[in-house]
């Protein structure tokens, strides 16, 4: 079946699911910080260490935002500093339970270590997220376990 931290995992999706995105009066923020615009310029150009100091600045701004923890969890992670990346999507995870990019993100970290059990975890919390969507994250993460069990593992990431 499912670990205990997949259980809670899932657990956490559908309590999410079920309860309104936004308290009334209370707003979460999403994508709404240009800071987050700046950091994904910074991930795609390889600028990990500026998209860090970006994210830091969206943080002290938006403590709650799980997009900024993920985005810090992939720039850490393409660095080379797994156990800040895991963190960071962890703590995504917790402020968003059916976030797709941490639970992708973790997924490949899951899978570049070699434990694809993790790594098949996380792909049954996206595809509990994404239902009957066609997603990305999903396709993506499949084809990773799918390539790593046809191939052994994938290339490494390079460090910025």
């Amino acid at each position: 079946m499912f670990s205990p931290r997949t259980a809670v995992l899932l657990a956490g999706l559908m309590l999410s699911a079920a309860l309104p995105a936004r308290a009334a009066g209370q707003e979460i923020p999403f994508r709404e910080d240009s800071g987050l615009t700046k950091a994904e310029y910074f991930l795609s150009a390889g600028k990990f260490s500026a998209a860090l100091d970006t994210v830091g600045e969206v943080l002290e701004r938006h403590p709650q935002n799980a997009d900024a923890y993920t985005y810090r969890g992939y720039a850490y992670y393409r660095l080379g500093d797994v156990g800040n990346a895991a963190k960071s999507f962890r703590t995504a995870l917790l402020l968003n339970p059916a976030h797709l990019g941490a639970n992708k993100y973790l997924g490949d970290m899951y899978l570049e270590a070699g434990d694809v059990a993790r790594a098949l975890e996380q792909l049954q919390v996206i595809r509990m997220t994404c239902g009957l969507t066609d997603c990305a994250e999903l396709r993506a993460l499949e084809g990773e376990i799918d390539q790593r069990r046809r191939n052994g593992p994938a290339e490494k990431h390079t460090k910025d």
